[in-house]
């Protein structure tokens, strides 16, 4: 029996390699030697199998570390059956999450019988690819292809969330459904609504909607922060006092500190735009000040300001 190698050395990987190194190292050479890609290559096929069951062992820590106490692979496959070893390893799982779920695999199936035992000498591979009788591979249905389409939204909506109705036709078909908007969503970013995209013998692919999140006349948002703007006396900005915002609860009432110049912005920690995925953690929002003087004057008001003037102020 020829010498097995070791399944760090296959991988390429160091003994005390951490388990996303593993899975990416593994992911490299998948990728690179996978039937599919190397038609009629035997060394390409004999590769993705040796390296198919390092990554079954070293990708479950009870099978590494029994794989270790062993010290290499050629004693370990003596006293460990191949069963054992792909024992809850679903390739076809793997493979989709490296992105190959189209590369034609499709899932497979092992049967073995009592006449046909396996223990450890070879692989659970070997009639997958010898096309013998006691495997057998079975193409999926392809699915749909996922369908894209805008979505454009009240900012009420992208701050609070909600459900929205919408009516949109795919593959000649009128549908309408009702999605759910999450607090936080901003322009740019997408809802995925599952099964609803074009059909297909496999099911429907996913429906992707590009949202636009409509403006609002009272804030400009930055991220999960909103800015606004309060308009003041002369006096307030002067002398200190206080202001009335918009926020998106109501209006508040906020300190303006004496002196400080026109422009200033005031930051309302928490009142910004909620932050997406977390319900309860919101920006803050950011008040600049500026003076508005009602027109026309009072002769009260104009005498006070002509007395301004003559003190140099």
């Amino acid at each position: 029996m020829a010498t097995k190698t070791d399944y760090y050395a296959l991988l390429g990987i160091p003994r005390e390699a951490t388990p996303d190194e593993i899975k990416k190292a593994y992911r490299k050479l998948a990728m690179q030697y996978h039937p599919d890609r190397n038609q009629g290559d035997k060394s390409a096929e004999e590769k993705f199998k040796e390296m198919s069951e390092a990554y079954a062992v070293l990708s479950d820590p009870d099978k590494r570390k029994k794989y270790d106490a062993y010290g290499s692979a050629d004693a370990f496959s003596q006293n460990v059956s191949t069963d054992d070893i792909f024992k809850d390893f679903n390739l076809d799982d793997i493979l989709s999450q490296f992105g190959m779920r189209s590369s034609g695999w499709g899932n497979f199936k092992t049967r073995r019988t009592a006449a046909t035992p396996n223990h450890g000498g070879g692989s659970v591979f070997d009639d997958l690819f010898s096309g013998g009788a006691t495997a057998t591979r079975e193409r999926a249905p392809k699915k749909g292809q996922d369908a894209e389409l805008p979505l454009t939204i009240p900012f009420h909506d992208a701050m609070f969330g909600g459900e929205r109705p919408i009516a949109l036709q795919i593959d000649g078909e009128e549908r309408r459904l009702t999605v759910r908007v999450p607090a936080g969503i901003a322009t740019g970013k997408k809802l995925r609504v599952k099964g609803e995209g074009h059909k297909a013998p496999g099911g429907r692919g996913d429906l992707h909607l590009l949202v636009t999140v409509e403006e609002d006349p009272r804030f400009e948002r930055k991220g999960d922060d909103l800015h606004t703007t309060a308009h003041i006396p002369p006096s307030t900005l002067l002398l200190g006092g206080s202001a009335d915002v918009e926020t998106l609860h109501g209006r508040k009432r906020i300190k303006v500190s004496g002196g400080a110049p026109s422009g200033t912005q005031v930051r309302v920690r928490g009142q910004g735009a909620p932050v997406l995925g977390k319900a309860d953690t919101r920006g803050d929002l950011y008040v600049r000040l500026e003076v508005r003087v009602e027109m026309p004057l009072t002769d009260e008001q104009r005498a006070a300001v002509e007395h301004l003037r003559e003190v140099g102020l």
